[in-house]
């Protein structure tokens, strides 16, 4: 787009609340076609088109943004319209953290000790333990267990923010809770194939099973409770997100 073409998106921007009818179809038609060559890759991973994606961003960013900073050229409005995208993948990350972590809520005390209790632990043990062995991750893992093991994100989704993100998933033992089956994490954690995992090492070693015992449905049952607590903790865990925002200097896909 050519700077003088341009300048008529920067006037109208300037006085948004004094357009007319017809200079706010204008105002519209000229942005929504100066984004059309903007396709931010993270928008891969929104659910809506590119097209609803642009209308949006005019709706919210533009027209009803209370910031007075109009940009001076087109790589500043692909820049505004990929931080936006950004913003937007970050929140639906946050609503599904939000929803997993009310699934994964610790249920009453009671509902917890009793299990436990033939495994000499309590709830707020398993809690402290559970926050011990997150210490001793690394970021990526941590992200991994929050968005894909506790958040039910799937693995493909990171696979642009963590490198070998599959790889690193197996290394960690992800495991998902199945619809309709309320153990089904804690008897696939304790099964041979996972046993070797961090997560299925971590779990067996506190329960204090050995990996070659022969595991009762009672076994099972406590495993899933401490993935529960260690859910809890994850999601409890104030991450700053990665890369949230690009460099100012960063050109945008043209």
């Amino acid at each position: 787009m050519q700077s003088e073409q341009f300048e008529r998106i920067h006037a109208f921007w300037t006085r948004r609340p004094q357009l007319t009818q017809g200079e706010l179809g204008e105002f519209y038609q000229r942005v929504i076609a100066a984004l059309t060559p903007c396709r931010p890759r993270e928008a891969a991973s929104l659910g809506d088109s590119l097209a609803d994606l642009r209308h949006q961003f005019f709706i919210e960013k533009v027209l009803h943004s209370d910031s007075d900073a109009a940009p001076h050229h087109v790589g500043a409005l692909f820049l505004y319209f990929k931080r936006f995208i950004i913003d937007q993948l970050r929140k639906q990350r946050d609503d599904e953290d939000a929803d997993a972590q009310e699934g994964c809520e610790l249920r009453a005390p009671d509902a917890y000790a009793e299990p436990l209790r033939d495994y000499q632990l309590t709830p707020q043990q398993v809690r402290v333990a559970a926050d011990g062995f997150i210490t001793t991750l690394p970021q990526d893992l941590i992200l991994l267990l929050r968005h894909c093991g506790c958040g039910g994100m799937p693995v493909k989704e990171l696979a642009e923010q963590i490198a070998s993100a599959h790889y690193h998933g197996g290394k960690l033992g992800l495991v998902h809770r199945q619809k309709g089956d309320s153990l089904s994490a804690g008897r696939q954690i304790v099964e041979p194939a996972h046993r070797s995992t961090l997560l299925g090492n971590w779990v067996l070693t506190l329960l204090k099973l050995r990996v070659g015992d022969a595991l009762t449905a009672r076994d099972m049952q406590a495993a899933q409770i401490v993935l529960d607590i260690l859910c809890v903790a994850a999601l409890s865990l104030h991450l700053d997100p990665a890369s949230t925002h690009p460099s100012t200097d960063e050109r945008p896909p043209a």
